[in-house]
């Protein structure tokens, strides 16, 4: 009879204020126990932070090496937010394997070169523990990247019998959130499922049909260690922790290290230079500068933005990346809708029912990485006094058609189903900040 322990995290989403004690916990613990593995998944990423904006992850990558992770999973914060070629290099120097079943590379569905469906552990006493990688599979918006997600189901019928006859025990690395690992738990033979995407916390773990899940909630706040009691290749036994990062010991020099990683950050994204701004811009104007940069990027009439988009000012002289990115930290991309006019007009009837629930509501997810909402402007609306609406000077018709240049954050959130539900064209390989960063460098060329 013999015990592996399986240490884990997930969704730490480039938290490294974190990272010091997480660190010091998993090596801590590969040292301690007679055997164990350890496994991270997905969205341990993000691009908030300077530093991984600066290497465009590769820091995140290097800091991952020095815990000896034996596999790890992709989140959407990886693979959504990279451009196909960004991602194709970012575990060039990685010393883990990344488990990906679910995502090939387009046109002919391939394998990426960068990722594993699964791979097999072996134990000291010859126990074959199988590993294989899910993330969710969004539909929309990883073919415009180039990558193509098969359905969670259809992959795991795919490849668990597979497994099945080569190993003696399954572990499921899913960043699909806790709902999808309860349909998997229930349908599928699944010894342990690791979970993440949904930040959920599972103190001691929670049963579903025999599979145990695991989750350490999110931003580094958990690290996770899951107990398996072997006994003739097969578990015996199996509990689950999360130990709240708080409770670790700090180091003298943890503040220093976390200091410098963003100072370091810092450092590189104001050697971007964008332009020389001739005075402050607030974040006031800011908006209006968006809505401008939206209409001439689409060439429509028409923009829709939400001021909460904009946290900083951008000073006077020199404008960098840096000062973009504290503006703008989202993961939020341009988009535009077509819509009916009967849609636009309940859509602008939506927002006026909902402007005191917005102004203040404080905002998260769906790669918002703000304080609030805020409110929502448009250019090239106009309201009359008569109640007339007007879509670029012409009264708005509920039969026609209409584009407006916009962000894809408003088709994920649950507040505008009337955006949720139009064609949108995402420009994923753009961020709100670089759209913006193109149109600073272009008006102010001569400055």
């Amino acid at each position: 009879m013999g015990t592996i322990h399986l240490l884990h995290t997930n969704d730490i989403h480039s938290h490294f204020e974190n990272w010091p004690r997480i660190s010091r916990y998993l090596l801590a613990g590969q040292a301690k126990y007679d055997e164990s593995f350890t496994f991270d998944i997905g969205d341990a990423i993000d691009r908030l932070h300077p530093l991984t904006e600066a290497t465009q992850g590769l820091s995140n990558v290097s800091l991952m090496n020095d815990v000896h992770y034996d596999g790890v999973t992709i989140g959407n914060n990886e693979g959504l937010v990279f451009s196909h070629d960004t991602m194709n290099h970012l575990y060039d120097n990685a010393n883990f394997d990344v488990l990906l079943a679910n995502l090939k590379e387009m046109p002919h569905d391939t394998q990426p070169k960068w990722a594993k469906n699964y791979k097999i552990l072996t134990t000291k006493d010859n126990t074959k523990i199988g590993v294989i990688g899910l993330t969710a599979p969004y539909q929309l918006t990883y073919p415009a990247l180039g990558w193509d997600p098969i359905a969670i189901d259809e992959t795991l019928d795919k490849y668990l019998p597979v497994l099945r006859d080569q190993v003696d025990i399954i572990l499921l690395l899913s960043h699909l959130g806790l709902p999808t690992d309860e349909h998997i738990a229930q349908k599928y033979d699944v010894d342990v499922i690791m979970g993440a995407h949904t930040h959920h916390l599972l103190p001691q773990g929670k049963m579903v049909s025999g599979t145990l899940l695991a989750a350490a909630g999110r931003y580094g706040e958990n690290v996770g260690d899951i107990t398996l009691t072997i006994k003739g290749h097969r578990i015996i036994h199996k509990s689950a922790i999360a130990t709240p990062t708080y409770e670790l010991a700090e180091n003298d020099d943890d503040y220093k290290t976390v200091r410098g990683w963003i100072a370091k950050g810092r450092e590189l994204l104001e050697q971007q230079y964008v332009c020389t701004l001739p005075r402050e811009i607030t974040s006031d104007e800011q908006v209006y500068d968006g809505l401008r940069a939206l209409k001439q990027y689409y060439n429509v009439p028409v923009s829709m933005i939400s001021t909460g988009m904009f946290s900083e000012e951008l000073p006077k002289g020199k404008l960098s990346r840096y000062e973009l990115l504290e503006s703008m930290p989202h993961a939020i991309n341009p988009m535009l809708i077509t819509i009916s006019g009967e849609k636009l007009l309940s859509l602008l009837h939506s927002i006026d029912e909902q402007i005191t629930n917005l102004a203040q509501y404080p905002m998260k997810g769906s790669g918002f990485r703000g304080k609030i909402f805020g409110y929502m402007r448009f250019d090239g609306i106009d309201r009359q006094k008569n109640g007339e609406v007007l879509y670029n000077g012409e009264t708005i018709d509920k039969g026609k058609l209409y584009k407006i240049a916009t962000l894809d954050h408003y088709k994920w959130i649950s507040f505008f189903p009337d955006v949720a539900q139009a064609p949108a064209k995402i420009e994923l390989n753009l961020l709100l900040r670089e759209l913006m960063a193109n149109y600073y460098a272009n008006k102010y060329k001569d400055n």
